[in-house]
């Protein structure tokens, strides 16, 4: 299992990969791991959709208009693979 530095890592690699501004992100103490036996329903979206796998979400900011809005990268927990981002209106597939 990979840990939470890297987790920062990895997401600091794809918002920079994918050309995405952000406005803030989580710091190592605010990143959230779920288990695959947590999860109540499997992924919604990607690659994996209709899986359940242990993975770690870190979240970041986007400025949009005015405010500040939320989105969350899902990352595998035992091969770093970025996932999906969740966005307010949907998902972002990361496309290596």
């Amino acid at each position: 299992m990979i840990t939470k530095y890297k987790v920062l890592e990895i997401a600091l690699e794809v918002l920079k990969n994918k050309k995405i501004e952000y406005s803030s992100i989580d710091n190592v103490n605010k990143i959230t791991f779920t288990s695959k036996d947590e999860m109540k329903h499997p992924f919604p979206h990607g690659k994996y959709k209709g899986i359940k796998k242990d993975h770690f979400t870190i979240s970041y900011g986007e400025i949009w208009g005015v405010e500040e809005r939320s989105m969350f990268l899902d990352i595998d927990a035992d091969t770093g693979e970025a996932l999906f981002i969740t966005t307010p209106h949907g998902y972002i597939d990361i496309d290596d």
